[in-house]
């Protein structure tokens, strides 16, 4: 059984500035505990400063691993660095198993957070089984078989520090979520860096980061355990067997929305060259922005999302569920224009390679990535709706297209067909779900 003691704090959204318990702590005397559990005012604005660090960050974090082994160890190792990272962020989705959106919003406590940790040492032990199992059959030579799985038992640590953060955001502590999310990130990709830098060797500064990435959710989790007890006598199989059925759809539709962007990798893996896999990858790197900007406007909104769908405040929630479509859009068309016009000059001046031929392979991408974020606002108004079986449908039909179109079309236009089978899947996709909503919103709502 699992027994608790925490205060319950309200979320609520506000403006992006730094609260001024912030500005202290960094001006004054710092102290780690304070800094991360007691802000004296302001708990609001902390919450929307540090989820956008964090997310913001965490989102980059591969532009700037990237970048730095392009530097310094060239674009062969590039290409493997970024389909290893992309991979390990594919399998991420097996560790998460989609539950962090549900167990945040798990506002009745159906499930205690004993069960949610339980189920997340089983998925993150087959997350990595699973990974050893994809390098032995696509047939990797060890070198890039082994990073590909060290950068997989990296991901094993998020996994971890997503289970906490969902607990913290769930209890109305999003900015401790966001401030330990943010510090690990920063810890291990410093660490990587620095590790990279001396080296010279992907495979050592992977390593170096792992350790670092551990040390520090170990230690900052110790910070909270006075204002938070996360004590576990025992397991509840059946509970965990029911959390781990319930979210399974989660968990596979999850699993899909990252393997469409990834399908065209493995098949530019299968036709082309690394150097053309690093190529796609910086040519994505726009895309990135997009998903971050919406990630952030949608997180701090979840639980008040789901608080106006369970007490049925229809046009409040239509209202929401309007502006942050509408938000997606705005952001999509701002950086698609900004794309067209700096994408690839400035790609090509950061990663040190001549990216000015491929400008109509990027505005497909962003378009792509437009898709993309309307797809994953669907999704999460799904799961809010609780019709997590329904999704399956969209990410079946999107996966179908993007395994059997994204070799031939890879195949026979290069990485134009990469960007073209990216956008396709997500247009696909987010068309489904949209369709999904519009009709069990009309059965439940309407009827």
């Amino acid at each position: 059984m699992f027994h608790h003691n925490f205060p319950v704090f309200t979320l609520h959204t506000g403006y992006v500035k730094m609260p001024d318990d912030i500005k202290n702590n960094f001006t004054g005397d710092f102290h780690m505990k304070k800094f991360l559990l007691y802000p004296k005012s302001g708990t609001e604005k902390a919450a929307v400063f540090w989820n956008l660090m964090a997310s913001g960050l965490n989102s980059v974090v591969s532009i700037i691993l990237l970048l730095f082994v392009t530097r310094i160890a060239g674009t062969e190792d590039a290409g493997i660095f970024s389909l290893g990272f992309s991979t390990a962020q594919m399998m991420l989705c097996i560790g998460n198993y989609g539950m962090r959106n549900f167990q945040s919003t798990d506002i009745k406590d159906k499930y205690a957070f004993g069960t949610y940790l339980g189920s997340r040492i089983l998925t993150s032990t087959a997350m990595m089984i699973i990974s050893i199992l994809f390098v032995i059959v696509k047939g990797y030579y060890p070198e890039k078989a082994l990073i590909v799985v060290f950068l997989c038992l990296l991901k094993v640590t998020d996994a971890v520090d997503d289970l906490y953060g969902g607990f913290f955001q769930r209890n109305g502590r999003l900015d401790i979520s966001g401030k330990l999310l943010f510090l690990r990130v920063f810890a291990y990709c410093t660490a990587f860096l620095v590790v990279l830098l001396i080296s010279g060797n992907v495979m050592t500064a992977i390593l170096a980061s792992i350790l670092v990435s551990v040390l520090m959710l170990v230690f900052l989790l110790l910070l909270t355990k006075d204002a938070f007890s996360f004590s576990v006598r025992s397991f509840s199989m059946a509970s965990i067997g029911r959390l781990l059925v319930e979210c399974f759809p989660l968990c596979l539709g999850a699993f899909l929305l990252i393997y469409l962007g990834n399908a065209p990798k493995y098949a530019i893996d299968s036709y082309l060259s690394s150097t053309m896999q690093a190529y796609y990858t910086y040519l994505f790197m726009p895309c990135f922005v997009i998903n971050l900007l919406v990630g952030f406007v949608l997180q701090p909104v979840l639980v008040k999302l789901t608080v106006l769908w369970e007490q049925k405040k229809n046009q409040a929630f239509l209202k929401y569920c309007f502006l942050m479509h509408l938000a997606a859009l705005g952001i999509s068309l701002v950086i698609l224009l900004g794309g067209a016009i700096l994408g690839c000059p400035v790609l090509s001046l950061v990663f040190g390679v001549n990216l000015n031929s491929y400008s109509a392979v990027l505005d497909v991408l962003l378009i792509g990535g437009g898709f993309f974020a309307l797809a994953v606002i669907d999704q999460v108004i799904l799961t809010i709706m609780r019709h997590q079986y329904a999704m399956l449908w969209g990410f079946g039909l999107a996966s179908l297209f993007a395994t059997v179109l994204s070799p031939v079309l890879v195949k026979s236009m290069g990485l134009m067909g990469t960007a073209l089978a990216y956008t396709c899947s997500d247009a696909i996709l987010f068309l489904i779900f949209l369709l999904f909503i519009l009709f069990y919103y009309r059965k439940e709502r309407c009827s």
